[in-house]
Order: C-alpha cells, then structure tokens, then sequence
C-alpha cells in the first residue's frame, strides 16, 4: 500500500512538471537587455524585431527569439596578442605585398551591425545568427580585404614608414568594398649590392571604369547588408626572413648613404667656415699693413718738419753769430787803422778770420746733418761741416766775407 501510494505521488509530480516545462515553453513573454536587438519569429513564420530593452514583452505563443549584440569584434593575429574583449579570434594569416613578398598579419576590427529593422531581418534570414555572419563572413572577408591592402605596397614601403597609408587602405575597403587590381610585370636593374642584377618586379594598380575614371569595387554582404566597421587597427607584421634580411640590406645601404650626405654637407660647412676664416685674416692682415704703412708716412712727415725747422733754426744761429763777428771785426779793424804795426795787422787779420770761421762754425754746429759727408768728387768722408772743410777752406770764407764787406762799404 505504502509502494503504490509513493508511485501514484511520483507520476503525479512528473505530470506537473511536465505541464510546467509545457507552459513555459508556450508562455508569449520574453525580455531584451540593452546593446542588444532580437529578431522574434511568430509561430506564422512572421519576423520582426525588438530594439528597445524591456524587462518583458509579449512574443506571441509559440514564437522564437533569436538575439544579436548591437557591435561585434573580430581579431585576428597570434595568440600571444589575443583578446579577452574580441567576441571571435583566428590566428594570424600570411598577407602578399606587391612584388610577392609575404608575412604573417594580424588586424582588429570592430562591426556595427545594422541599424535598420529591414536589414536586420535580411541579414537574419540569410545566417540565423551572429556566430554565424562572424566566422563565415566577417573574418573572411577582413583577411581577404587585408590581403588587397597589402597589394597595393611592397615590403619597403611599408617597412619605411607605410603603414598609416596601409591603415587607409584596408579601412576605405572594409567600408566600401575592395578594389579590384590590375599588375604589370617589369624588368628593373637593381645596383643596391654593387653589381646590375636584374629582378622581375610586379606593380600593382587600381583598375578603373574606362567611362567615370574611378576605380572599380567588388560588393559584398558587408554592403549589402549595411555593415559598418568603426574601429580598424593593424596590430601584428611579421615578414619572411629573406625580406627581413633583404630590408636589413637596404637600411644599411640608407644609413650609408646617409651619412655619406652627412660627412659631405660637415665638409662644406668646413671648407665654408675656413674660406670665411681666410678672408677675415686678409682682411685683417691689410687694415694692419696700411695702419703701419699711414704711421710710417705721419713720422716721416714729422721728422722731415722737424728737421727743416732745425736747419732754420741753425742758420738763423748762424747768421746772428756771424753778424757779431762782424761788428767786432769792424771795431778791430778800425783799431788796425789807428796805429797797428804791420806784423800786428797780420796777425789780427788773421785771427780775426779764425774767430769768423769759429763763429760760422759754431752758428751752423747746431744743424742736423747727416751721418756722414762726401765732397771733392768723392774723395774723402767727414761728420761735420767742419771737419769737411777745413780750416784753410774756412778762412778762405772769412776773406771772401770781409772782401764782400769792404765792397758795401765803398759802395756806399
């Protein structure tokens, strides 16, 4: 009785549960959380969508509510970078450069998904889910827009400060559709090791609409569908060793030709500086020279002042001592007339032409003359006038005086 009445219990409460779960499963009520849409399928099959987040609302019996985040972020890239915020990660994957060179590349980016309830509806009928559109189309298509990215610049030009320009690329295209490309294969000589080699070198340019001259775009869900990527970022590159190699080769190569530049433009400041530097000490050299050389000629022109003015100052001497003798020869002379002996006459004559002769010495002795004094057809030096003349000479100038004298006086 006991065993029969624990199962009659146990099938009842399975019953209850059962209608419980039953209930629940058809009670038309569900709720949606802010940053998110939901798409709600009517049990007719109609879609529609719940934007606003509400605590409850009514669904409909029967009806399925699928929901999506307002924005998803797709990351790929090493592991090593991935992100707890990323809603899907893919490892790295290898990006072609113009020319064919590779590396390992990874990227972020964050997609709004659409805005309008039109599209929300498209987009849900055409993937069923946000997981869905993530790893069947939004990943693809970000490698792939990547790799048309890449194609549009070789390794150097990114390597040398090219990826901002890479950045722009890749985001224009994520929005509005990837380029398509046209390459043209050339021969290029390449001297950069020392020797003419040639290599093969593939360019890489839009192709454009022969009619509006712009450039040509391939469509995809990501327009169709009115997704938006609003955060682009390029976070992981990864060149192939021969390119590592191959851009370590060109870096030198520019850091030698830089400093080659360098060194020259040192050189020419220098030999500047030094051709300035000569020019100022010639300068400088000439403004000496013609200071001593007008110094030399205001000494010359003082000391020749100052000798004229000595030799007047000397024959001014002169002439007043001679004028003196004179008079005291006059007065001798008259004393001669007065009674003096032959004998005495004589020698007071003669005495009285070596006082004149003193007397005309001692008034020109003051003069300034030079060093030394040739006269007699250059026989002969002396220091003083004296010296040169003689004593004979000397007197021989007193007779010609006194004769001169004695020629006044008759004539008056």
């Amino acid at each position: 009785m006991k065993l029969a009445t624990k199962l009659k219990f146990s099938f009842t409460g399975l019953i209850v549960l059962s209608a419980l779960v039953f209930l629940i499963w058809l009670t038309p009520w569900a709720s949606n959380n802010a940053g998110y849409y939901q798409i709600v399928q009517t049990r007719a099959g109609t879609l529609k969508v719940q934007d606003e987040p509400v605590k409850w609302y009514w669904t409909g019996p029967w009806a399925t509510v699928t929901t999506y985040p307002r924005n998803v972020t797709i990351q790929v890239g090493p592991e090593s970078k991935k992100s707890e915020e990323a809603d899907y990660w893919e490892s790295s994957h290898t990006a072609t450069f113009a020319g064919g060179d590779k590396a390992q590349a990874g990227h972020t980016t964050k997609w709004n998904l659409p805005v309008k309830d039109s599209l929300r509806v498209d987009l849900h009928r055409e993937y069923g889910s946000y997981t869905n559109l993530m790893t069947t189309t939004l990943v693809q298509y970000q490698k792939e827009t990547f790799n048309y990215s890449t194609q549009r610049m070789d390794s150097e030009e990114h390597y040398s400060g090219g990826n901002a320009q890479l950045k722009s690329y890749f985001a224009d295209q994520l929005r509005n559709g990837v380029v398509l490309m046209e390459t043209k294969t050339t021969t290029e000589i390449d001297t950069s090791k020392g020797r003419r080699d040639e290599k093969v070198v593939i360019k890489v340019s839009p192709k454009l609409d022969p009619i509006t001259k712009q450039e040509i775009r391939e469509k995809s869900d990501i327009q169709v569908y009115g997704l938006i990527p609003t955060f682009v970022s390029i976070d992981y590159i990864d060149y192939d060793e021969r390119i590592d190699e191959k851009l370590k080769e060109k870096i030198d190569a520019a850091a030698d030709e830089a400093t080659s530049k360098q060194r020259l433009v040192t050189a020419q400041q220098e030999a500047e500086t030094a051709k300035v530097q000569g020019q100022k000490l010639i300068e400088e050299t000439r403004a000496t020279e013609e200071a001593s050389k007008l110094e030399a000629v205001i000494r010359a022109q003082r000391e020749t002042e100052v000798s004229a003015q000595a030799v007047l100052q000397a024959e001014n001497n002169a002439a007043a001592t001679l004028a003196l003798k004179k008079a005291e020869a006059e007065g001798d002379k008259l004393k001669v007339q007065a009674g003096l002996s032959p004998r005495e006459k004589a020698e007071f004559e003669k005495e009285t032409k070596v006082e004149v002769a003193k007397a005309f010495a001692d008034g020109i002795k003051g003069a300034k003359w030079p060093s030394i004094m040739t006269f007699g057809g250059g026989q002969g030096s002396a220091t003083n006038p004296i010296e040169a003349l003689g004593l004979d000479a000397m007197m021989r100038i007193a007779d010609r005086v006194e004769e001169n004298n004695n020629t006044v006086e008759k004539g008056n």
